[in-house]
């Protein structure tokens, strides 16, 4: 009897699985099967590859279920976007008009499963092709492997424990109610992600060159080993009691609640990322570091390049990356310039970040805002005490770079003594453009509602918060629109490692890991003691306990990963997405309701100095099932085994 895998035939992803060979170019008179693709090398590295185009492409925010990537930027406090119909599921899970039975709501989860299947096949079929090296096929089937569990973590993050499939063949007469499977638990998914990664570095090379870039490695493998038992530790899969009801229908608790086993959580995942940070740190992987021609580091350009979507063929910091070739990105991040002749700064600036998220950067003295008593705040529309500078505000670690120029009315004074990365991310009014290579010159963004890239000059083209998202714009215009996908990097691993130490009660050895990105970028350094850190700044003293040390840890983390598709996903982990008033850690003091409630910006439709008053946009949806996404309506009708997650249900019952 012909055999096939459960994977193909599971009935939980059917209406999503494809046939495993939708990817071969369609040619009249010619039908490939999995025999006739196993007996060829080439068509079995393309295959591969195929499997290899389910990596997100987290830069395609626009159309997130058109070109794969996420709602992770739209859909959190990071961003507001402003075109209409371009990022709607973004908008519509914050505006909380998301429901279980909502059509794209299913998106990742039958994408990545459609993945997850092609990737088990290829498992279990490597080995027929002869034409292929021993080698080449153990490399290909452990790439396969990783791939595999990457993408139950992808499902994972989003929607909870799922169910995981079996390799084992099975008939095709097996009847439906032996194919019907219930959700794995928390736990057994995240073994069995960690096995496979485990297994897949086994056989890998530590780290491949620049001609096999985007591909798997053991140093990725290792590294998202790290990051997915990072999250098994956080509290929102960590004896989480909100979700303790969540059971099987034969009453398996799907979210560990044994809180014996709470801290050793964290213990795994600390030596996770020490076995990576043992192994590669140094040797293989660096902070991205640029010196200025005096010796000294560029702060600002270490850090834009860290995360850049073009420098990645010579940068030391990134592990995982998705290589494309189209230039939303370039065009979402750059501001209209109405009047420019150089079509690289031309641009549609349809990501705007909040006034929330302008407000989480230090200032030059690495202190909140709050903190610092040289920032000086206001209320409604501000005096002239509040904006205009007297001349131009260069970088204080580049002369050569100009932030913002002299003015009399277009930038707020609090916008100049913030720290490098804060003028990496944000793209403020009167900010010089970074990309000064042009025809233009150094050229000025006015986002107020009669400047250059304002409203009446480029109408849904200029960022209704009146900032831009600034984080991986190209700094020598879009060209042809090749660039890469940073997934995974350095610094997201240092500050994981943090988390996992501080939990774990090693203090000082957390902040050691904080000041390494702290150095990298320009801040002053925490120690207590007096002294001063690697670049000559005066220590910041800090509280020794969990509690306030994990805030330190947290806040860094936003930042340093701003715009990096990790917000959306941290601040559920740690389940402070629902926080009623702001802690002005993770969320200043005057916003209220955490991922929800009013988002605050600039007058945009106002020149200055109306403009420089913070107004209420709009406000935002997130109660405690918006943690998780929900297990799709469609699911749960296929499969009466399947529980929904806390706090779904369908639409009609929403409504």
């Amino acid at each position: 009897m012909k055999k096939i895998l459960k994977l193909a035939v599971a009935v939980i992803v059917m209406a999503s699985v494809a046939s495993c060979n939708d990817f071969f170019p369609s040619i009249p008179g010619t039908q490939y099967d999995l025999d006739d693709t196993f007996s060829d090398r080439n068509k079995t590295e393309e295959f591969l590859n195929n499997i290899y185009s389910y990596v997100p492409d987290e830069t395609c925010e626009r159309w997130p279920t058109y070109y794969a990537g996420g709602i992770w930027t739209g859909g959190s406090i990071e961003c507001d976007i402003t075109w209409s119909g371009d990022g709607e599921q973004a908008s519509s899970w914050s505006l909380g008009t998301v429901y279980a039975s909502t059509d794209w709501i299913g998106y990742w989860y039958e994408r990545y499963y459609k993945a997850i299947s092609k990737a088990s096949t290829f498992i279990s079929r490597i080995d027929d092709c002869k034409e292929a090296s021993a080698s080449d096929r153990t490399l290909w089937k452990a790439q396969a492997r990783a791939l595999r569990a990457y993408y139950y973590f992808n499902i994972f993050r989003c929607y909870g424990p799922v169910v995981i499939l079996g390799e084992d063949p099975v008939a095709l007469d097996t009847p439906l109610d032996e194919l019907l499977k219930e959700r794995n638990t928390v736990d057994e998914n995240i073994d069995f992600i960690v096995s496979e990664l485990d297994k897949a570095a086994e056989d890998l090379p530590a780290k491949y060159g620049d001609a096999n870039l985007g591909r798997i490695d053991r140093g990725t493998c290792k590294a998202l080993k790290a990051k997915v038992l990072l999250y098994a530790a956080s509290p929102l899969f960590n004896c989480n009691t909100d979700y303790a009801n969540i059971t099987n229908p034969d009453g398996t608790q799907l979210f560990p609640q044994d809180a014996s086993q709470e801290q050793a959580k964290w213990e795994r995942a600390k030596t996770a990322y020490k076995e990576f940070l043992d192994e590669f740190d140094g040797k293989y992987y660096s902070l991205q570091t640029v010196k200025n021609s005096d010796g000294t580091i560029d702060h600002y350009e270490s850090y834009r390049q860290a995360a850049s979507i073009s420098d990645f063929t010579r940068n030391t910091e990134q592990i995982l990356i998705r290589l494309s070739d189209h230039d939303l990105i370039q065009y979402q991040t750059t501001p209209y310039h109405k009047g420019c002749q150089d079509e690289s700064i031309r641009g549609g600036l349809g990501f705007g970040t909040t006034q929330e998220m302008v407000d989480l950067y230090f200032t030059d003295k690495g202190l909140r805002i709050v903190d610092d008593p040289d920032y000086d705040e206001y209320t409604g529309v501000p005096d002239a005490s509040h904006y205009g500078w007297p001349t131009d505000y260069k970088d204080p670690f580049n002369p050569d770079r100009t932030l913002f120029k002299a003015n009399t009315d277009k930038t707020l004074k609090q916008w100049a003594h913030r720290e490098p990365r804060f003028y990496v991310c944000v793209t403020f009014n009167g900010s010089t453009w970074l990309n000064t290579n042009t025809n233009d010159g150094e050229v000025t963004t006015e986002l107020n509602v009669n400047g250059n890239s304002g409203f009446n000059a480029a109408n849904w083209d200029a960022p209704y918060t009146g900032y831009g998202e600034r984080r991986m714009a190209p700094i020598n215009g879009d060209e042809d629109g090749s660039h890469c996908a940073v997934l995974l990097r350095l610094g997201d691993m240092y500050l994981g490692y943090a988390e996992c130490l501080n939990a774990c009660g090693e203090y000082a050895e957390a902040i050691k890991y904080v000041n390494l990105i702290r150095a990298r970028a320009g801040v002053p350094c925490y120690g207590n003691g007096g002294g001063t850190d690697a670049n000559g700044m005066a220590y910041i003293p800090y509280p020794e306990n969990r509690k306030e040390i994990e805030s330190r840890i947290r806040r860094e983390r936003l930042i340093e990963l701003s715009f990096e598709w990790n917000h959306f996903f941290d601040v559920r982990r740690w389940k402070v997405a629902d926080m009623a008033v702001g802690d002005n850690w993770i969320y200043p003091s005057y916003h209220r309701g955490g991922e929800g409630g009013a988002i605050h910006a600039m007058n945009f439709m106002s020149d200055p100095p109306e403009f420089f008053e913070k107004v209420e946009l709009e406000t935002r949806v997130f109660a405690k099932q918006h943690y998780l996404f929900p297990i799709p309506d469609a699911e749960l009708r296929r499969n009466p085994k399947m529980v929904q997650n806390y706090g779904w249900t369908s639409e009609a019952t929403e409504r």
